[in-house]
């Protein structure tokens, strides 16, 4: 019997010191993490050196636990990314934690600031993913767009615009190239027009959702940037249609919000007007 210790190679058992199975999964999570695009079935199978059967029961068992992502009509025939529930776990590991720590302070003072809620999410996979939940101080039980550990699709609210517009422009064309669902009609679920979104949400800093995922919901979103100049998170602040009467108080505090978070984590000054839009950050 054979087992895959590293991807691409065929080893035998004897002498591998692991479980087949549980190397082979661990083989494609690690050719996901490597992959530019989204590989299908049959290009992990071949590229792994297994079975198509075997590929298949190890990739639907990964998609149940959320540990990947199968794009297209969840048959397993389209192409796959990591799953929301590998930053979930994380989430606990040291760096998580240390966004978490970096993140709370700020956006506390910024609950504290403008009477609303605020949130942190780092993108996972296709979709963004809550880390942190700042309730407002007026209603702390209200969680308009869900608490920790909650996910949304990047294209359809604005912290996920947010992670999308700053991403590198390799990850942004693929994105670009998938299904766009549309959730309500305000969706933007043309690729011309989300690209041209994104290049705005450069332009201005800021992301926005007016009711493009629920109804009655609006949210405005700022980028956070690592010490690599790399979009390593956004915050977002979601708000009730007819919320506050005027936008412009909510934003420059999300703002200094985002910049004090980024600050902590060793960033210190955009390269050009339009950073974090290359492969490294800048232009």
């Amino acid at each position: 019997m054979e087992a895959i210790s590293t991807i691409g190679t065929v080893v035998s058992d004897e002498g591998a010191g692991g479980v087949p199975a549980v190397e082979r999964a661990l083989d494609i999570l690690e050719l996901l993490e490597t992959s530019d695009g989204r590989p299908t079935l049959t290009e992990i199978a071949g590229r792994l050196g297994v079975p198509k059967g075997s590929a298949h029961r190890l990739l639907a068992t990964l998609a149940a636990r959320g540990y990947i992502a199968a794009r297209g009509d969840g048959s397993l025939r389209g192409g796959f990314t990591l799953g929301p529930r590998l930053l979930t776990l994380a989430a606990r590991a040291e760096g998580r934690v240390d966004l978490v720590d970096a993140a709370r302070p700020p956006l506390e003072r910024f609950a504290a600031r403008t009477g609303e809620g605020a949130q942190l999410s780092v993108r996972a996979g296709d979709r963004a993913l809550v880390l942190l939940r700042v309730p407002s101080p007026s209603h702390p039980e209200v969680a308009l767009m869900g608490g920790a550990g909650a996910s949304f699709p990047l294209h359809a609210v604005a912290v996920g615009k947010a992670l999308l517009a700053f991403a590198p422009p390799a990850e942004r064309a693929v994105y670009l190239a998938g299904e766009l669902a549309a959730f309500t009609d305000r969706t933007i679920a043309e690729p011309g027009a989300l690209e041209r979104e994104l290049a705005a949400i450069r332009d201005r800093g800021v992301a926005r959702d007016e009711q493009e995922y629920k109804r009655g919901l609006r949210a405005f979103a700022a980028p956070v940037f690592g010490a690599d100049g790399r979009v390593a998170a956004a915050v977002a602040v979601p708000l009730l249609v007819g919320g506050p009467e005027s936008d412009d108080f909510v934003l420059e505090a999300l703002r200094a919000s985002a910049a004090d978070i980024s600050l902590s984590l060793g960033f210190t000054s955009p390269r050009s007007p339009r950073y974090g839009e290359g492969d490294g950050g800048g232009d």
